[in-house]
């Protein structure tokens, strides 16, 4: 699937993250995942606030199918529709999710602030890019966006934005 590019500031998302949660009333209103018509989403539109970012970053969150030719049955549905990270975390990724084989996922309320994270299993420290890479790659079985794409620097600035308030490094000992 070939993604357009668009024009940005050459910001690291790690940065944008970072500035999202410091500018605390930017990120005041969390965007909505399920805004979009049901499909793919490429970010094309060029973004001039966190507030824009997050929100393309929602739509990116409910509609990108990263390619994958796997599907999954919504509640309350009559047919399949080809995954996307709304497949596993329902409610734009706000309440809990469960994996295709049935496992419960966590929201991700929060989440952005637990990285970088140590894997154990892996021997690897996670970033937030790393850890959305692994679930495009695993979970949807698609091609993940590139680290320094818009679409990623959105989903991160989206991701960030659900922590907006959550305490940052817990998961470093003291």
């Amino acid at each position: 699937m070939h993604r357009p590019h668009r024009a940005r500031t050459p910001l690291s998302s790690t940065l944008l993250a970072t500035a999202c949660i410091a500018l605390g009333s930017a990120c005041a209103s969390p965007a909505r995942a399920d805004t979009a018509p049901a499909g793919k989403f490429t970010a094309t539109a060029r973004v001039s606030s966190l507030e824009q970012a997050a929100e393309q970053g929602a739509q990116v969150f409910a509609n990108d199918t990263f390619g994958t030719h796997q599907t999954w049955v919504p509640p309350n549905a009559f047919s399949n529709h080809l995954m996307t990270c709304a497949a596993c975390h329902t409610g734009g990724g706000r309440s809990e999710g469960s994996t295709p084989a049935g496992q419960s996922i966590p929201s991700l309320i929060g989440a952005a602030a637990k990285y970088p994270k140590f894997k154990g299993k892996k021997h690897a420290v996670y970033t937030l890019e790393r850890q959305i890479v692994h679930c495009v790659r695993a979970g949807i079985m698609g091609k993940p966006p590139a680290y320094d794409s818009p679409e990623m620097i959105d989903l991160v600035v989206y991701l960030t934005q659900l922590s907006k308030g959550a305490t940052m490094g817990s998961q470093f000992s003291r």
